[in-house]
């Protein structure tokens, strides 16, 4: 059975950690690359399970910071979903669809 790993990248997002959290239940390994935070996001993210790096990308790109999360999450994961702290997945099976995608190449 393959793996799921949800990434993204964090700098002061604390007030969405339980939500984005809730949301990614069900997931495998949770992957997060923390650019700086002064607000407590990375400790609170460990508090809830994920996996955390904090490294600040200076001067700040963003190809730069989502190239060191999806490395981070590839040792975690077969299939990486990319998701921002402030987004939430809104289908309650999400981990079953992507798996019957991932099984059957089926989109539907």
């Amino acid at each position: 059975m393959p793996k799921i790993c949800v990434y993204g990248i964090a700098k002061n997002e604390s007030q969405f950690v339980d939500r984005f959290m809730d949301s990614v239940q069900g997931a495998d390994a949770v992957c997060l690359m923390d650019t700086g935070s002064a607000d407590g996001t990375a400790e609170k993210l460990r508090k809830r399970g994920a996996v955390v790096s904090v490294r600040e990308v200076k001067p700040w790109r963003f190809d730069v910071a989502r190239n060191l999360s999806v490395q981070m999450a590839a040792e975690h994961g077969d299939i990486l979903f990319c998701l921002d702290l402030d987004e939430v997945v809104a289908e309650p099976d999400w981990k079953g669809r992507l798996l019957s995608v991932w099984e059957n190449g089926k989109t539907n």
